[in-house]
């Protein structure tokens, strides 16, 4: 099915546009605050994006507890009304300079713990409005896509107001995007039956069902656990080699640092999105195949990135490293939706978040110290050269799995 079908589908294409708007402003305000932290605190601004990453993780873990229990789209609207306030809180202080690090830190730790009950409600949700198969797979990919156009959206108007626009004021057009995609659920899938849930525990097993219940679906799944893994080491990459990293590379070693950055990630959009629109028609029919192709690629691209600087070769390979979004996000969903029960997506949804975010806060509370020690670009190279190893991890248990058919368990 040609991806852009479900946009047919007037709930589809009003919560497809709203995450649009929220992932470019996000682009505006994941920028702006390693840069503002950088200002204050130089290379040690890892320890910022830690604390964001460590509260992102903590709300994937325990947010189910009390999140599961409430509708989605009620979660969703919420999260982005309450983010919403924070940013122009940011905002305001700019404008009367008043930031303060101890400012930024608390509030990007609390937008972070929001955005952790977003957006499983979102991947909950959209099987309920996606119900057919083939409709939810070209779904699937419509939502994948809007990462993949905010980074070619969000870091092109970057680079146009740069110079203009005052970095604290990234939070205000962030905010603004927020509102819209609060208003985009509200139109789009408030008055929806509700989402399928767990059933209702109380007292402890409400507790432990709401930590665990992701654990207890994908322990019973090679593929799925391998796909946590490699989540893991990717954005260990992600973060250490692309969100801090090269901004702090560039910082050092180009004479306009921002536009180079942005221009970098612009490239980097466009492979993804690229990509996206091509493998949003073809099913996964061997998702882990997907899954280390990904990391072949995605490692390969980070390990180059610090070596190119010429500014179109530095966008080429950007470009490239991108690839290998579509190709795990796409074959994860694929996983996800397929072996596991309805009301237990949210939960596998947010164990996958504990991975991603374990490997972000893991890098950048390791960044600062890795960057003394070897230096930003070969702490850089290094992070693209683990991941590649992931990928070849993955081509020794496809292997043993063909060496050993009767031991291996489905992936």
């Amino acid at each position: 099915m040609f991806v852009l079908r479900p946009l047919g589908q007037r709930s589809i294409s009003l919560l497809w546009a709203g995450q649009v708007l929220a992932a470019t402003g996000s682009e505006f305000y994941m920028v702006a605050v390693v840069w503002i932290a950088a200002d204050f605190i130089g290379r040690n601004a890892g320890y910022v994006s830690a604390l964001q990453s460590g509260a992102l993780l903590f709300g994937s873990l325990f947010g189910g507890i009390v999140t599961d229990r409430w509708r989605h789209s009620t979660t969703m609207i919420a999260a982005d009304l309450v983010r919403a306030a924070l940013l122009l809180t940011l905002s305001l202080a700019g404008l009367l300079h008043l930031m303060s690090l101890p400012l930024l830190m608390v509030l990007a730790g609390c937008i972070a713990l929001l955005t952790s009950t977003f957006d499983p409600s979102l991947q909950a949700t959209l099987p309920t409005i996606a119900v057919d198969p083939d409709v939810r797979h070209a779904t699937n990919g419509l939502f994948d896509a809007t990462r993949r156009m905010a980074r070619i959206l969000g870091p092109s108007l970057i680079a146009l107001v740069n110079g203009f626009l005052p970095k604290s004021q990234f939070f205000t057009v962030t905010a603004a995007t927020f509102l819209l995609s609060a208003l985009a659920v509200w139109l789009a899938v408030a008055k929806f039956p509700a989402a399928p849930r767990r059933r209702d525990f109380s007292g402890t097993a409400a507790v432990i069902d709401g930590v665990l219940g992701g654990w207890r679906v994908a322990r019973g799944h090679a593929a799925i656990l391998y796909g946590l893994f490699t989540n893991l080491m990717g954005n260990i990459a992600w973060a250490m080699g692309i969100l801090l990293g090269m901004i702090l590379h560039l910082r050092e070693t180009s004479a306009d640092p921002l536009t180079d950055y942005g221009l970098m990630m612009t490239a980097y959009g466009v492979g993804n999105l690229t990509t996206n629109l091509i493998l949003s028609s073809i099913k996964p029919r061997r998702p882990v195949v997907w899954i280390i192709v990904a990391k072949l690629i995605f490692g390969a691209g980070v390990f180059l990135l610090p070596l190119m600087h010429d500014r179109m070769w530095l966008m080429i390979v950007a470009c490239f490293a991108a690839i290998n979004g579509p190709f795990e996000n796409l074959a994860m969903l694929y996983l996800m939706q397929t072996r596991s029960e309805p009301h237990r997506l949210a939960q596998v949804y947010r164990l996958l978040m504990c991975a991603i975010f374990t490997g972000l806060f893991v890098a950048y509370l390791m960044s600062p110290s890795l960057f003394a020690w070897f230096g930003i670009g070969p702490s850089i190279m290094g992070a693209g050269a683990a991941v590649f190893a992931s990928g070849l991890v993955g081509i020794g248990l496809l292997a043993w799995r063909q060496t050993h058919p009767s031991t291996a368990k489905t992936a």
